[in-house]
């Protein structure tokens, strides 16, 4: 991983309709350079060869140079993981569906959490943590199909259990996941000191009426972020509310599309998040 490095992420953005393409035309067209493009999964409805080059493979952002990756989840394995194996890695010429990048300062672990749902392999567990112990000086990221804890849908107990002596370290900076189709971004673990972040509203449409009774806390345009608070393993945050333009009729019903992109400059890292024309709606700095 170069020392400078900014990424793209997608989530549930296999869809090849509403927000989908807007994002994908406004990464492409970005004349800043990205060292990689990265989907957190699901392609639908069930990941068939046929539907992954359809409404994903066609459809993805085309940037010279760039390095592409996917991770695997429930919607892929629906079909048996054919598509995502057979076309999705093949394509991008990734060679397994977990992987790990590292510089100076980060170590950045892409996990498959779709082979085994909602759940890491005894195997992949092991590598998670042989790798962390050969980069004991970085500061580490997680990227993930499922959720590891939510304020709006189910827990993730068994990844938390499978990743309990790593996230108890205080090494892991940030967890990017999708699977909720949903934008939020959660306030600092209070036990983890893990910064989470759903980044599921890549391309499925999503009702609105779970965070209507959600305080507003800031608007951008006709978008809104709306201040939640801590219940059960998931803490204080903010999710992303608003009408979306691109589900014509039903505009106000369903929630915002969108996509983060991500810049890791030495010690920090710094996180925004895109509407699908690429309007910055938030923009936050990790360390």
């Amino acid at each position: 991983m170069p020392e400078k490095a900014r990424l793209a992420v997608l989530g549930d953005w296999g869809t090849g309709m509403y927000g989908a393409p807007i994002s994908a035309q406004s990464i492409a067209a970005d004349p800043n350079p990205y060292w990689m493009l990265m989907h957190l999964g699901d392609v639908y409805y069930s990941g068939t060869l046929q539907e992954i080059q359809d409404r994903f493979l066609g459809l993805w952002p085309k940037r010279d140079g760039t390095l592409n990756r996917a991770l695997n989840s429930n919607h892929e394995m629906y079909s048996g993981g054919h598509g995502y194996f057979d076309g999705t890695l093949v394509e991008f010429e990734q060679e397994s569906s977990y992987f790990a990048y590292q510089n100076e300062k980060w170590l950045l672990l892409g996990l498959d959490t779709g082979y085994v749902d909602h759940d890491l392999d005894d195997e992949q567990a092991a590598w998670v943590n042989y790798v962390a112990g050969q980069a004991p000086g970085q500061r580490i990221v997680l990227f993930s199909h499922h959720q590891p804890f939510s304020r709006l849908s189910d827990q993730g107990p068994k990844l938390l259990s499978k990743l309990k002596v790593l996230l108890e370290s205080g090494r892991v900076a940030a967890w990017y996941w999708g699977h909720e189709h949903a934008c939020v971004l959660y306030d600092k673990h209070p036990g983890y000191g893990l910064m989470g972040r759903c980044i599921g509203h890549g391309g499925i449409p999503y009702t609105r009426k779970v965070v209507l009774n959600f305080p507003d806390e800031d608007t951008i345009g006709d978008t809104i972020w709306r201040r939640f608070g801590a219940l059960g393993p998931a803490p204080d945050g903010l999710v992303l509310d608003g009408p979306n333009p691109y589900i014509s009729g039903k505009e106000e019903k369903y929630g915002p599309h969108g996509y983060a992109t991500l810049e890791f400059d030495g010690d920090a890292l710094t996180e925004r998040i895109h509407a699908p024309d690429g309007t910055e709606l938030s923009r936050t700095t990790i360390r």
